[in-house]
């Protein structure tokens, strides 16, 4: 009679273990497919930041350069005025 006992209770957690076992792998897999989508978002972003530095860079140079013209063209009549007094 105890073995009877025994195989039912056996059976009984074998039939409830592979609910519990198919939750946890279901709930295990959406948390691993979030944290790629989290990685996947992270990477965007990454080339967002690094696209946006790189155009900030350029607009800095040319701004530099433009300066660097201006100046250039302030200080040639003034440079000329030295020629024909030297």
């Amino acid at each position: 009679m105890e073995d009877y006992v025994i195989l039912v209770l056996g059976i009984v957690l074998l039939g409830v273990s592979i609910p519990i076992t198919a939750i946890l792998t279901s709930y295990f897999g959406k948390q691993s497919n979030l944290k790629l989508e989290v990685l996947k978002q992270e990477i965007e972003l990454e080339k967002i930041r690094k696209e946006s530095y790189v155009i900030e860079s350029e607009k800095l140079r040319l701004e530099i350069e433009q300066m660097r013209q201006k100046l250039s063209v302030s200080h040639q009549p003034q440079l000329k005025i030295e020629e024909k007094l030297k």
